[in-house]
């Protein structure tokens, strides 16, 4: 049986048709890709909104907890932050340059301790007051005690100093004195020097054998007073916080020249 050819004039729109009907499944395929593409943002979105609605809070919790840790007590319980104290190290976030005091002798020469990454106390001491070209380097050294260097506590490596002299007091000779944290407790520590910086450095017997004791969120400053005329007024003061319930700084003191006891009052802000 033989088909029959078409028509001349039928040819052309025969094949537009052929082609408008071929070309309708690439543009479903086309549309299709485009809807599915669309969907799968759309289920991105709301999964990322849905994860941003759970995590806010946590670092909401998060951020909140961080500041908390600030305080020196926890406003909902009344109980001290030590209870809370971290087990590692602060000095594991931070640098321990941080940890440095520096005291101007009466010869003009400057002594800055600090804190080393062994949690030893190092010291570099001036050999010229001025700072002036041309310039002489400071010495270095690891403050020792009979050959052992001294470390403080990992957990609170605060330091600090006082350098003065009295006339009454170690011969007139110069002095350092030096306070940390003990080692292996809460205890606070004094070392002392006397004399030029050839000298030995020492315990200090009089106020390590008090044993006083500093809370893990406490700060460590000190001072001296001197009064020309009275001597009574010359004291060594050491302020610290015993209790982290109490915000309040308590003062260790000493009257140079006129005993070599030490004493404490607790709450500077009370008479």
């Amino acid at each position: 049986m033989q088909v029959p050819s078409p028509e001349p004039e039928l040819i052309l729109p025969l094949l537009f048709i052929c082609l408008v009907l071929r070309s309708l499944p690439i543009e479903s395929m086309e549309q299709r890709d485009t809807t599915k593409g669309k969907v799968k943002e759309k289920v991105k979105e709301e999964v990322e909104k849905s994860i941003k609605k759970l995590t806010d809070p946590v670092q909401d919790l998060f951020h909140s907890a961080q500041d908390h840790l600030k305080h020196p007590k926890n406003p909902f319980t009344q109980q001290p932050i030590s209870q809370y104290f971290h087990s590692d190290p602060p000095s594991a976030n931070m640098s321990h340059i941080q940890n440095m005091v520096a005291v101007a002798q009466n010869d003009g020469n400057t002594i800055l301790f600090q804190v080393n990454k062994n949690f030893e106390i190092i010291f570099y001491e001036s050999r010229t007051p001025s700072e002036r070209i041309p310039r002489k380097k400071y010495d270095m050294n690891t403050l020792k005690i009979k050959g052992k260097s001294i470390k403080v506590n990992p957990k609170l490596p605060i330091i600090s100093a006082v350098a003065f002299t009295h006339p009454e007091s170690c011969g007139g000779r110069a002095q350092v004195r030096v306070y940390y944290v003990d080692r292996d407790s809460l205890f606070l520590r004094e070392i002392i020097r006397v004399g030029d910086k050839d000298e030995d450095w020492n315990d200090g017997m009089d106020f390590n054998d008090k044993y006083y004791t500093i809370c893990e969120v406490s700060g460590l400053a000190d001072n001296v007073f001197q009064s020309t005329g009275d001597k009574k007024s010359f004291q060594i003061k050491v302020y610290y916080q015993r209790d982290g319930a109490d915000e309040f700084a308590d003062v260790s003191y000493n009257v140079v020249g006129v005993t070599d006891e030490w004493s404490t009052r607790p709450n500077v802000t009370e008479a």
